[in-house]
């Protein structure tokens, strides 16, 4: 959806960003800035910084930046336009809407309601006869009707256009069942239930919409689970079944498990906490979107080999959104289901709190892996674990898991920490020869973190960031800024595109409201780029060296593509730079 920039200048103006950030971050006063523990990833020392002048947030950390609606964007996992739409209802303002607009609006709100209303015919279709054979079967996982009632469980009937016939005789047009992939087109173009004779478990998210479903089979068919694809208003990799509950919990941690069912039955015992990725692995938004609501994340798979690969998988996932992370092992049963209903809710509490830490479980499965019976297999486990121990940072935290790792092994303690000090040396051998490149090659420090995003010729992006900084930090310096280049001199697109905005927005080319305009990995460069702090005072001279190089660096783009020899240009400029 497309805002005029008339309306999201005044949203800008009216959206205070620490107002805004205050509602989630403890702020505190540095300098000119505002400083804070960023909300996107976990961190004990604060690199989440607020510019209550230039109205932007950026994270040293994480790279996270932006405006007020890249803020609520991250902050409560809303799309653009529903970013902006939130913001204004707090400001008080009215969106002005086009006619593409409001018809976009509207097909987004059938969808909401025809997912609303098929959540409702499943759920009456479980209360009704034909849902005998569904309440047997959730009679016998021991699920509770409150239970059911509180997810809103269901059942597809087993024939193929039930839903389709209700929907549409409630009004719905076939094109909408269609676009939320509640039926399926045919071969002959013909259309039938994407669900049928399965239990249904409504997906509703963070603002309590229902956006989709999953389904289960009652016997051992396969697929066991079946999804909605994605649409309009639903994405599997962004969002969690049952976040939309988990995520007002007093249990200070996040259970995550596989499947819809061990959620519901560990709801019902008690844990509140628990949510499942949506058919699919563990995806990186899912880890971010658990990291803004917990500190701890445990870790609930099946037993099974192929739930231990997956847990090993979303450790690596977790990790980079900065969650601790706890990881269960559950013997006597497959799952957490069938584990509270063979031992109960006070076992499973039990083992809750005793919950192995990442490094225990890697270890353990590094064991898992090798004969520690014989001398081969001792060795093989001793040469892995030195390099797993060598990377843990904490000396104590190292000290304590090389001694259990020695004790797996039946080597010596001593023995086992010289291996792992020597890892450690190589390690830091290497990480001295990456940053001793990177000094090297100072130019990479400039580079954005998104690969997309990188510059092809450093030394006029250099230029390009230094006079951007200059212009955003003193926005009078524009108009002799646009007398001496034009965004077409730029060598790096994002910034020509920024320089153009600028222009475009003379008495405040600020990135407030800017969000229509750029993506959202290239308003945290320009974030990061804004931020950064400029001597105003030598501004004018500053704005007219960075020209002078973009100027030049243009030239002799446009030479070389003119067929010019760049070797002799570059001597022609060394003269003229001498006399």
């Amino acid at each position: 959806m497309a805002f005029s920039d008339a309306f999201l200048e005044e949203l800008s103006a009216r959206a205070d960003i620490v107002d805004l950030v205050s509602r989630h971050v403890e702020l505190k006063k540095q300098g000119g800035r505002l400083v804070g523990l960023c909300p996107f990833h976990s961190e004990k020392t604060p690199s989440f910084s607020v510019s209550p002048d230039k109205q932007l947030f950026y994270c040293f950390g994480c790279g996270a930046g932006g405006g007020a609606i890249q803020f609520a964007m991250r902050m409560e996992n809303l799309p653009f336009a529903d970013a902006v739409r939130a913001l204004a209802d707090r400001a008080g303002l009215t969106i002005p809407e086009e006619a593409s607009d409001r018809e976009a609006m509207e097909r987004r709100e059938t969808l909401y309601r025809l997912n609303r209303e098929a959540a409702r015919f499943f759920h009456q279709n479980l209360k009704g006869p034909g849902g005998a054979k569904a309440r047997d079967y959730l009679q016998k996982r021991n699920l509770s009707p409150a239970a059911v009632t509180h997810f809103g469980l269901g059942f597809a009937p087993d024939d193929w256009d039930g839903l389709l016939k209700a929907m549409t005789a409630a009004g719905f047009a076939k094109a909408d069942l269609l676009s939320a992939g509640l039926v399926v087109a045919g071969k002959t173009g013909s259309l039938y239930d994407r669900f049928r004779g399965r239990l249904i478990f409504p997906i509703i998210d963070l603002r309590k919409r229902v956006v989709g479903f999953g389904g289960r089979v009652l016997d051992d068919s396969l697929p066991k689970y079946l999804n909605s694809p994605d649409t309009p208003v639903f994405s599997k990799s962004q969002n969690l079944f049952a976040l939309f509950l988990a995520k007002n919990t007093k249990q200070g941690r996040l259970i995550l498990a596989e499947g819809y069912m061990d959620v519901v039955s560990l709801h019902q015992a008690g844990f509140d906490c628990a949510v499942a990725s949506l058919g699919t692995a563990l995806t990186p938004q899912q880890a971010m979107l658990m990291a803004k609501y917990t500190r701890e994340v445990v870790i609930s798979y099946d037993m099974d080999a192929a739930g231990q690969k997956a847990a090993a998988r979303a450790i690596g996932i977790l990790e980079q959104a900065g969650v601790s992370i706890r990881v269960l092992r559950m013997k006597g049963a497959k799952d957490p289901d069938e584990y509270i209903g063979r031992f109960g809710r006070e076992a499973f509490a039990a083992l809750l709190t005793g919950a192995e830490t990442q490094t225990e479980y890697r270890l353990s499965a590094l064991a898992g892996q090798h004969d520690l019976t014989a001398d081969e297999g001792r060795l093989n486990f001793c040469r892995e674990a030195a390099l797993m121990l060598a990377a843990i940072p904490s000396n104590a935290e190292r000290d304590i898991f090389t001694v259990r790792a020695a004790e797996l092994s039946r080597v010596a303690p001593d023995a086992l920490k010289s291996d792992v000090r020597r890892a450690r040396a190589r390690l830091g051998k290497q990480a001295g020869r990456d940053a001793a490149r990177k000094a090297a090659r100072p130019e990479q420090a400039l580079q954005p973190a998104d690969r997309a995003l990188r510059y092809e010729n450093t030394h006029s992006a250099s230029a390009e960031e230094g006079l951007l900084q200059m212009v955003f930090a003193d926005p009078a310096l524009l108009t002799e800024a646009a007398e001496l280049v034009c965004p077409e001199d730029f060598s790096a697109p994002l910034l020509g595109k920024l320089f153009a905005f600028a222009l475009a927005h003379p008495d405040d080319p600020g990135l407030a409201f800017a969000a229509g305009a750029f993506a959202p990995e290239e308003l945290s460069h320009l974030a990061r780029l804004i931020h950064k702090p400029s001597d105003v005072a030598a501004g004018p001279q500053a704005v007219r060296d960075c020209a002078g190089i973009i100027r030049d660096e243009s030239g002799l783009r446009r030479a070389v593509a003119e067929g010019a020899d760049p070797l002799l240009i570059y001597r022609q400029s060394r003269r003229e730079s001498i006399q």
